[in-house]
């Protein structure tokens, strides 16, 4: 079974920016920001680490385009 979520080859297991998570999910980052709200997640500044990257993945309900 293929996982929808990205794995250490595909950039999940680094810290990374909000802007890099948009663009790897294909939303600006205002609309990104948005999307985080509704659903409620949390962000502090600065780098994302990633068990939030994930959290934010499963809550978005996010599928990698393969």
């Amino acid at each position: 079974m293929q996982s929808k979520f990205p794995t250490a080859g595909q950039h999940a297991f680094k810290a990374r920016f909000k802007k890099e998570i948009a663009d790897e999910m294909g939303y600006s980052i205002r609309t990104f920001q948005r999307r985080l709200k509704e659903a409620r997640v949390s962000i502090p500044r600065g780098l994302v680490s990633p068990e939030k990257q994930q959290e934010i993945f499963l809550k978005l309900g996010w599928q990698q385009n393969t």
